[in-house]
């Protein structure tokens, strides 16, 4: 590829990045703009009339708003992929488009659906099947690297402000009135039946585990984004014994996947699934009957309860276009294989598992089944893949059984799950661009949600105090 060939050069997301959602979600995006200028509007008001409790109530209005705003707020990354992809059209995204949506029908009771967008896809052109070398797999393609290698297009890197800085400020200022509110609220709850209990138990605590939770998560998640920027992606053809990080596209190793059967069912077979998860879950409802002050109530529940959960993988070729090196996937703890790529559900009372139902409800105790639903996670064949691991020297034996001749250093060695000193071994369904599509600056990812927590934390103590 020559820099003629270059399509796009990522680099500094600059200072502020605010972009608008496009299509229909615009229109929940300005509502939520509008929770949060009324909020801040009444709030501004509070403060001058000295009336705290209003000021809770005024940020009960826009801690909402400023959360559905940071949700359907995309970053420019995401809007500028695309573009990129309805330009050029790569394959996965087409069957993507082509064939999502959902099938079946109320009367069967029957329901099969597949995403019709992927944001864990390829953004560029990815070598097909028929670019792939059948003789020897390790070697590079005729059409040489990537065109979506890290070396090729560039690493991208946040804003140093977005939508979730600028709404997660707001959420900040609000954290210790709004959780005086809610706390105060659940203080002066009484002691009841079982329902009771539970929301006093989340006003009380739910400020506090919640943003203290959120605060763990969020700075997980930065600390590995700035690790998949920081650390420079290797060509399989160069790499090195040791921790190294890879981008590439998954090929076929000496065996082809074992097909998966979701649910044990030949129904809902998949095939060339190189890391897969899947997950069976019943929905579940309940009738009873509380006593209330003003006499007997009825309530009705619902939930989805966790069945099974299932995964499972078979040893694959990341080639990034200069070589292929095998990846054991079984090896790495953390997968994010993205978003799900096919659900299937079923009415309780179309479904062939009848007769298992009695049983299932009794464990549950008086639950009533009304579907069953089997969700799919999925590495494909020809899929992108992103990893952070350890290369090591393969097993002799094993080599020899696939007849390897060749002495390049990539095809000597294979890329396990093994973390090292401060590196967190990961694997990825996506490229490093798929990898970063929603990336924030480390100030929105350890910074704020800190001063959240730190103000829900103080506004649950004010509570007790003041009450």
């Amino acid at each position: 590829m020559t820099d003629a060939d270059v399509p796009v050069q990522f680099g500094s997301g600059g200072t502020v990045d605010f972009t608008p959602p496009t299509g229909l979600s615009i229109i929940v995006w300005v509502i939520g703009l509008g929770m949060v200028a009324f909020g801040l509007f009444n709030g501004f008001l509070s403060l001058i009339e000295e009336n705290m409790a209003t000021l809770g109530v005024s940020g009960c209005f826009a801690v909402p708003g400023c959360l559905l705003v940071i949700w359907m707020t995309p970053t420019r990354l995401q809007k500028q992929f695309d573009k990129i992809r309805r330009e050029e059209k790569p394959r996965d995204f087409l069957i993507r488009a082509e064939s999502g949506g959902t099938t079946g029908s109320f009367w069967t009771g029957k329901y099969s659906t597949t995403p019709a967008k992927d944001d864990r896809g390829w953004i560029f052109q990815a070598p097909g099947p028929e670019h792939w070398d059948k003789e020897d797999r390790y070697s590079a393609d005729e059409m040489g690297i990537l065109p979506e290698h890290p070396t090729v297009v560039g690493t991208p890197t946040p804003a140093a402000i977005s939508a979730l800085g600028i709404f997660g400020s707001i959420i900040a200022l609000y954290s210790v009135p709004v959780t005086i509110v809610l706390v105060t609220l659940g203080i002066a709850i009484p002691y009841g039946d079982d329902g009771e209990a539970v929301i006093k138990t989340l006003l009380i605590c739910g400020p506090v585990i919640g943003s203290f939770g959120f605060w763990l998560v969020s700075w997980k998640t930065g600390t590995q984004m700035q690790l998949t920027i920081d650390v420079p992606t290797s060509k399989v053809r160069s790499m090195a014994a040791g921790e190294l990080e890879l981008v590439g596209q998954v090929r076929r190793w000496a065996s082809p996947a074992p097909d998966v059967q979701v649910g044990g069912d030949p129904a809902r077979t998949v095939s060339d699934l190189h890391s897969w998860h899947w997950m069976y879950e019943i929905y579940l409802r309940r009738t009873r009957v509380v006593m209330t002050d003003e006499g007997p109530r009825t309530e009705t529940e619902y939930r989805w309860e966790t069945i099974h959960d299932r995964r499972g993988g078979h040893p694959f070729l990341l080639h990034d276009g200069t070589g292929g090196v095998l990846v054991k996937p079984e090896t790495f703890e953390e997968q994010n294989l993205g978003d799900y790529m096919r659900m299937w559900e079923v009415d309780h009372n179309q479904t062939i598992i009848n007769a298992l139902g009695s049983l299932i409800t009794t464990t549950f105790g008086g639950w009533t089944i009304l579907k069953h639903k089997w969700t799919l996670w999925g590495l494909s064949l020809g899929d992108p893949v992103y990893l952070l691991g350890k290369a090591t020297n393969r097993p002799k034996g094993e080599m020899a059984d696939e007849h390897i001749t060749s002495r390049a250093q990539h095809t000597l060695m294979h890329v396990i799950g093994e973390s090292g000193v401060n590196f967190d071994a990961r694997m990825e369904r996506g490229s490093e661009l798929g990898v970063l599509g929603r990336v924030r600056s480390q100030i929105e990812y350890k910074l704020i949600p800190g001063i959240i927590a730190a103000g829900a934390l103080a506004g649950t103590y004010l509570a007790f105090v003041n009450y």
